[in-house]
């Protein structure tokens, strides 16, 4: 009898940590409208209110979004692969930068697997297949492997923008490549961070081939995970203030085409007063917001 309830009692304490760990149910709601900007990254947290609002959705209220690691509607905001009782969260800060500076915009938060190259192909093949056309992704790596399948997708999915990071280790990509920003793809755009007067912080990567524009994403104001204000800095976050200014500008012509919409963002960019060598192709928006008409 001793050994049967001990049993039960392991069996209810598994199913009670289980449970802790699954994530929370997406709150009801209505398609907000707008243009929809999709996230590659670690989910977001759905349940703040300022997060819930954006969501896109289709028409009986359910969220149009994926979780590529459980394979559910549930994409909350969890670095994939984290087994820390307090894992990484980066993707509920990066879509509120997004929906502070395109506010009529809407979310489509996709997380990607753990230790999966393939997962990300899967997930371009998800926007492909939704009415979304601008992919903000504060993402890469070093192994040009890793990011193949990515290459091969995206190059199909044509109409669709992919803004990328450009990256925080403090190099050139040209000599020393990250992914997928080293691709050179028609319909991906490379973002580097600079503070507010143009000056590359000591950890931005950069480029004068590989990175195409640079925008200030230092203390830029955003949103952590369990909502509080705080200011957020690194190239991960140029990345939204740019998919931001894509969406604003395809709402106002949305008959633009990926290459279309890649060539308008990069208008807005002029000569960086915080360089002495041009660190990227085309310049630098002072501020993505408000951009200066070309």
């Amino acid at each position: 009898m001793r050994l049967l309830l001990l049993i039960l009692s392991v069996l209810l304490a598994i199913t009670a940590a289980r449970a802790s760990d699954e994530p929370p149910r997406v709150p009801p709601g209505r398609h907000p409208g707008g243009v929809i900007v999709a996230l590659f990254d670690t989910g977001v947290n759905y349940t703040l209110p300022e997060i819930a609002a954006r969501l896109a959705r289709d028409g009986e209220g359910d969220l149009v979004g994926w979780d590529f690691e459980t394979n559910s509607l549930r994409p909350f905001d969890r670095r994939p692969g984290d087994p820390r009782p307090k894992p990484q969260r980066h993707g509920t800060t990066v879509a509120s930068i997004v929906i502070r500076e395109a506010p009529a915009a809407s979310l489509m938060p996709l997380r990607y697997r753990a230790n999966d190259p393939m997962s990300f192909a899967r997930m371009v093949g998800f926007v492909a297949q939704s009415p979304a056309r601008i992919v903000a992704m504060p993402l890469g790596g070093p192994r040009k492997d890793d990011w193949e399948p990515f290459r091969r997708a995206a190059l199909l999915a044509r109409n669709v923008l992919f803004i990328v990071s450009a990256g925080n280790d403090g190099r050139d990509i040209d000599a020393q490549p990250i992914y997928p920003a080293g691709f050179g793809l028609p319909n991906v755009l490379v973002v580097a961070a600079t503070d507010a007067f143009g000056r590359f912080t000591p950890e931005a990567n950069w480029g004068a081939k590989t990175v195409d524009i640079a925008t200030p994403a230092e203390r830029i104001e955003a949103l952590t995970f369990e909502g509080a204000r705080t200011q957020a800095s690194g190239s991960s976050f140029a990345v939204p203030r740019i998919a931001a200014l894509a969406a604003r500008l395809l709402a106002a012509e949305p008959k633009l085409d990926a290459v279309a919409l890649k060539a308008r963002i990069i208008s807005f960019a002029g000569a960086n007063p915080g360089e002495r060598t041009p660190r990227t192709r085309h310049g630098w928006i002072p501020d993505p917001s408000r951009p200066a008409r070309p």
